[in-house]
């Protein structure tokens, strides 16, 4: 069997769109006349140079070209199920969760109902939207989640509109003008302790799925949390793999990750993100559909750790998405 033509799609609309240029450039760099496909910030398509503004041009020239797509976007557009569903109904195999789990898993507040109504362990925390807001109830939640608390966005990545007020009145302030400015806030207890992330790999050829090993994540004295700039500042964070704990806590870890990977409906790749706090008791955070795929991403750091080299792991999801068939 011919190896597929494989296209890399890369960029995006969202605030992500320079990681993801990251990602998409380091799975080319394995990939064997891979096709580049950069959506611009402008939303216009670009396939091997040649620049779309209609989706369904630009569908149709990665149609001709390529076999499978390997989607290396991250954030809003790329990730929550949007482009999954252009891909779908274009018939195009690609990489990384459907529709349904992409949405899911972008969604803080409804990945954390699915973890709930699961099992799952997840700090306690409060909701709050532009209909009915009242700010008294943001003063409630603020007095029985206490501070710091992290402020988050419901749908976006790679800690963007992330915030951890240090008082209740600074909770209420960021929350206000969230929901201020049309925005669907989630308020999460702060839990102070070990940060840890869990990769999940599906191997279609074997039938299997299996978790990687567990990373812990440790922020430079600079930085008191684990936001953007720790995330892709070379050096910036100890990222240390396997981590430092307990076998019995890896093992917990890893059930988790793996739990949360199914509950979710998701399929070839996932990273749950933990925090230990304390009491020694592991919490879920936040699944990824598509983790990142630049040369600082954790997924590739624990695949590599599990003796699954980068190429490898592209050739993986490749491979996973080629066997599906896509019907629209």
């Amino acid at each position: 069997m011919a190896e597929p033509r494989v296209a890399v799609l890369m960029g995006g609309t969202s605030l992500e769109h320079d990681v993801s240029m990251r990602s998409g450039a380091q799975v080319l760099s394995v990939l064997e006349g891979g096709v580049e496909v950069v959506i611009e910030r402008s939303g216009a398509w670009t396939v091997a140079g040649t620049k779309h503004e209609a989706i369904g041009a630009a569908l149709d020239d990665v149609r001709a070209r390529a076999d499978v797509v390997f989607v290396a976007l991250h954030g809003p557009f790329g990730e929550d199920g949007t482009v999954q569903g252009f891909l779908q109904t274009a018939g195009l195999p690609y990489t990384g969760s459907g529709v349904a789990a992409s949405s899911l898993a972008m969604d803080k507040v409804r990945t954390k109902l699915v973890y709930q109504a699961s099992g799952l362990p997840t700090p306690d925390f409060a909701v709050f939207r532009p209909r009915g807001f009242e700010v008294a109830k943001v003063e409630a939640a603020a007095a029985r989640l206490g501070a710091p608390a992290a402020v988050k966005l419901t749908c976006n990545g790679s800690s963007f509109g992330v915030s951890f007020p240090k008082t209740e009145a600074a909770i209420v302030e960021a929350v206000s003008r969230h929901v201020q400015a049309g925005e669907e806030v989630v308020v999460e207890r702060f839990v102070k302790g070990t940060e840890l992330t869990c990769g999940v790999l599906e191997d279609g050829a074997a039938g299997t799925l299996e978790a990687l090993p567990v990373t812990e994540i440790v922020p430079t004295a600079k930085y008191e949390f684990f936001d953007y700039e720790a995330k892709y500042t070379p050096g910036a964070t100890d990222e240390i793999t396997p981590a430092r704990i307990p076998d019995a806590l890896r093992d917990r870890v890893q059930t988790l990750a793996l739990t949360a990977h199914e509950v979710l409906g998701c399929r070839d790749m996932s990273r749950t993100d933990v925090l230990v706090g304390a009491d020694g008791a592991p919490l879920l955070i936040e699944t990824n559909t598509i983790p990142g795929f630049t040369k600082q991403s954790l997924l590739p750091q624990a695949a590599a750790a599990a003796g699954i080299s980068f190429a490898e792991l592209v050739r993986r999801l490749v491979g996973n998405a080629a066997r599906r068939a896509v019907t629209p």
